[in-house]
């Protein structure tokens, strides 16, 4: 199997679709209205296993909740944050860790705390780091 990175991007987003209320994009959007999941780009490596056999590649989602300020955005987070439940960023994601078919395998590795600047306004969000095979 190779792995095409469109493919790997919707298959990202289609497990982040399955948490209820979280906004996702597949693409970097122009305006992003929190809570908010986006998928980025690939960072690929080639050629793991001779002739073409493998490929594994690093990628990050955003997941954007809502101005600084905002009392229930750290809350969210949390939600999104935990290990496991309905909200569970990595919950979402690992339920099907081929994303439909895009990849051998997919884990979500790390959460890293951050804000982003959206259209002027500082915004709590966690970078996910994804590791996938395929």
């Amino acid at each position: 199997m190779t792995m095409t990175p469109s493919a790997v991007r919707d298959g990202i987003k289609n497990r982040l679709a399955t948490i209820s209320g979280l906004r996702v994009h597949d693409t970097m959007p122009d305006s992003v209205a929190p809570p908010a999941g986006v998928v980025g780009l690939l960072e690929m490596t080639f050629d793991l296993s001779m002739q073409r056999g493998l490929d594994a590649a690093d990628v990050e989602v955003l997941v954007i909740v809502g101005r600084m300020s905002e009392r229930g955005a750290q809350d969210k987070l949390d939600g999104y944050l935990a290990g496991t439940g309905a909200t569970s960023i990595k919950t979402a994601i690992e339920a099907d860790q081929t994303l439909g078919g895009a990849c051998q395998t997919c884990h979500v590795t790390r959460a890293i705390p951050a804000t982003i600047t959206v259209g002027g306004t500082e915004m709590l969000c966690y970078r996910y780091q994804l590791e996938v095979i395929g």
